[in-house]
């Protein structure tokens, strides 16, 4: 008499053997989303805003809104015609009229510059009326619409691209709302 083919010791075996692969699948799927958690824990949103605009607080604001440091990769400042800026002072200097009367503070990017998560550097504002009395001139509300228009203007096109510390890159730059993954 022959043997069955599917005796106990085979099915055990076989069930073993599902058993072991079902539970490869869990961990592979249980590592692929801790990997995905892991990358969102760090994850950096840059976003450039206008702060204050219409009063004499306005500031041209470069902020990183998530929850992982940024660093800066690559600054890139233009205008439509193709023309290329080495900084965003330079495309001001350029596009701001001797007539403008307008005191203002500035601070540029470089690529390494780490940003915090919260962090918000004013690359432009006015500066205040109080700090200009001993020269014996003063902002205006005015000028500080001027300044958002020539930021704001269509033809300034500004690509930050950045970096989390798992170096994932995205880019942002004033035609988009939301960062661009690389």
């Amino acid at each position: 008499m022959t043997k069955p083919f599917w005796n106990s010791e085979k099915l055990l075996s076989f069930a073993a053997l599902l058993v072991s692969l079902l539970t490869l699948i869990v961990f592979i799927y249980q590592t692929n989303l801790i990997r995905k958690q892991q990358f969102r824990s760090v994850y950096p949103h840059l976003t450039l805003v206008n702060k204050g605009t219409g009063s004499l607080d306005y500031q041209f604001v470069l902020m990183n809104q998530g929850i992982g440091p940024a660093l800066l990769s690559e600054i890139e400042v233009k205008d439509s015609s193709g023309s290329e800026f080495e900084t965003l002072t330079d495309y001001l200097e350029e596009n701001m009229l001797e007539t403008d009367s307008i005191f203002i503070y500035n601070s540029d990017l470089f690529p390494g510059r780490l940003i915090a998560p919260g962090e918000e550097i004013p690359l432009f504002g006015l500066v205040n009326n109080k700090d200009l009395e001993r020269y014996n001139v003063r902002n205006t509300v005015e000028g500080g619409l001027k300044l958002r228009s020539i930021l704001n203007d269509d033809s300034l096109i500004i690509n930050i691209t950045y970096e989390s510390i798992y170096e994932e890159s995205w880019t942002i730059n004033t035609k988009t709302t939301a960062p661009i993954k690389n």
